[in-house]
């Protein structure tokens, strides 16, 4: 039974690996003319690199012995044109290099990002902030850089690598045997080692986002760390954390040092060998003249920097498929709600009806919230919606801007049912402004203009008014220009309910859905903001949820959410 499970894992984690490679590859194929003129560029420096060992041959052997000076002053402004050529080649190369990679490693996080997106509220609650931050940064990096460098440095390595292996033949067939024998010790070597290395660099992934989620969830709840005294116990979370991360890094370094080092050990000895048999007959082939010894010994150490590059690509292949594991598990979540084949337009007229239909909604631990819900709230109408704790109140609001889709069941708004609607469209239509206010690290009135972008300043201002903001704006020093610091922690809770408030006004939705957005004011500044909303939302929908006991005449509807249905409180 396990082997079976191992057996689907495996070919599950395959093709999940081979979707991903081809959403990748969609982000290669725009660059591609430009990688052809980096390879081009880049072959011609390896052409140039392949000549220099040659010319050296030559100062040698055909100036410097032979007594030539002429010669030897010819081939030393060749080897100099050539060095310089060289030099001007590979900045280039570099240059262009560098800013083509950096181009697709932005499109790939943006594109990673602008998906994260879509995913669904429940998504970033079973996810850690921190490991989500290390599969945008590092893995997409690592997958980045190892499929340009195999695009790039593998054909540069394999030309490199045969161009000298047939010139070292030429010179020397039997040690170029000898040669070849390494590079095959080197392959089974790693080959040994990689599904260590592939186990090991997981093992460091995962370490190093506990590390970034422990510190994301830590400096985020500061003030509750230091009002319950646990500075300490959190320093010390942090210290194992570590600790763990520690061991795991040396693991790997040591692997991965074996990896490397016991290659270049072997081409060091079999430079040694190269001296000690390079001189004598092998074979009865006459032994290599200096020069020709001296560009034999250059020529393999010309071979063994790509030798050690392929190699090297080998045991980076394991942490690249670690990265392009993980970025998978991302990449292939499927968005929270899918967007309608042919989206339909809201009514010009419409002021924000809303009809639900045999509405069943379960979250993905089975908890039921709507069973079966049935609910007309006529467009303009004010409605006073509580209930429990955990009883759906919420879970309304998110089907309302459709985070997530009915199980059963549909829902209208204006006779339109919402998976018709466009997204983008709907949420501009329906605003939720909810308890814990959302704030942005920019100005006060950036954070309001945020569902608007294009409003004018005179609109934030007349939002800022009507939402009370102008009261506390004007005693800071930048007025509604004041950043708010991050997450609004510069602000009160009542201030950040307030800037949300303002947020939504301006928005100026058809249905308005205040989830205890008040709450965070005392009892008369509220009866001024809910007053406030009257006037400016006169003729349409508003959702009050309040665990508050708010007068009933206020309201067109009092209803309670209870045992996943809707109950009209009668007067």
């Amino acid at each position: 039974m396990q082997s079976q499970a191992a057996s689907w894992n495996a070919e599950f984690r395959s093709t999940q690996r081979r979707e991903t490679l081809r959403w990748f590859v969609r982000f290669l194929r725009p660059a591609l003319p430009r990688l052809g003129l980096v390879m081009a560029l880049s072959l011609l420096a390896v052409g140039a690199s392949l000549a220099q060992p040659y010319l050296t041959k030559l100062l040698i052997d055909e100036g410097l012995l032979a007594g030539d000076p002429a010669r030897v002053l010819r081939l030393a402004g060749y080897m100099v044109a050539l060095a310089a050529f060289a030099l001007l080649l590979g900045a280039s190369t570099r240059l262009l290099y560098v800013d083509t990679s950096a181009t697709i490693l932005h499109r790939l996080r943006e594109s990673l990002f602008a998906h994260l997106l879509t995913l669904s509220p429940e998504f970033f609650a079973r996810n850690r902030q921190g490991d989500l931050m290390v599969r945008l940064d590092s893995d997409i990096a690592e997958m980045q850089r190892f499929a340009l460098d195999l695009l790039l440095s593998a054909t540069n390595s394999s030309v490199l690598l045969v161009g000298s292996l047939l010139i070292l033949y030429r010179m020397s067939p039997p040690l170029t045997g000898i040669m070849l024998l390494l590079l095959l010790l080197n392959a089974i070597l790693l080959r040994a080692l990689r599904p260590r290395i592939e186990r090991l660099s997981r093992a460091a992934r995962e370490r190093g986002a506990n590390v970034a989620s422990f510190l994301v969830e830590i400096l985020g709840a500061a003030k509750s760390v230091q009002s319950f005294n646990g500075q300490t116990r959190e320093a010390e979370t942090l210290q194992g954390l570590h600790r763990d991360l520690r061991h795991n890094t040396l693991q790997l370094q040591f692997v991965g040092y074996a990896a490397g080092s016991l290659p270049g050990f072997l081409l060091s000895l079999g430079t040694v060998g190269i001296f000690v048999f390079g001189a004598q007959s092998i074979d009865g082939q006459a032994p290599l003249s200096l020069g020709g010894l001296i560009a034999f010994t250059a020529y393999v150490q010309r071979a063994s920097s790509p030798m050690q590059a392929l190699l090297g690509m080998y045991v980076a292949l394991a942490r690249a498929r670690v990265s392009l594991d993980r970025v998978a598990e991302l990449a292939m979540t499927p968005a929270a709600v899918a967007a309608p084949a042919a989206a339909l337009p809201l009514p010009a007229a419409g002021r924000g009806g809303i009809e639900l239909a045999g509405v069943g909604f379960s979250h993905p631990d089975g908890t039921s919230v709507l069973d079966n819900a049935d609910l007309c709230i006529a467009a303009g109408a004010k409605v006073l919606l509580q209930g429990a704790s955990g009883s759906g109140k919420s879970t309304l609001a998110d089907l309302l801007q459709r985070h997530h889709d009915p199980q059963r069941g549909s829902i209208l708004l204006d006779g339109v049912p919402l998976a018709r609607i466009a997204a983008a469209e709907l949420r501009r239509a329906v605003v939720v402004v909810a308890q814990d206010a959302t704030l942005f690290s920019s100005s006060i009135a950036d954070n309001i203009r945020y569902g608007r972008p294009e409003a004018s300043a005179a609109e934030v201002e007349e939002a800022a008014r009507r939402a009370q903001v102008d009261q506390f704006a004007r005693q800071l020093p930048q007025g509604l220009q004041t950043p708010v610091g991050q997450r609004g922690t510069a602000l009160s809770g009542g201030q950040r309910q307030r800037i949300a408030l303002a947020r939504a006004l301006l928005m100026q939705p058809r249905v308005l859905i205040l989830d205890e957005s008040t709450s965070g004011v005392d009892s008369a500044m509220e009866a001024e903001i809910r007053a406030a909303i009257d006037e400016l939302f006169a003729g349409r929908t508003r959702i009050v949820v309040s665990h508050r006991a708010l007068p009933a005449a206020e309201f067109d509807r009092v209803l309670i959410l209870t045992a996943g249905r809707f109950q009209e409180q009668r007067s």
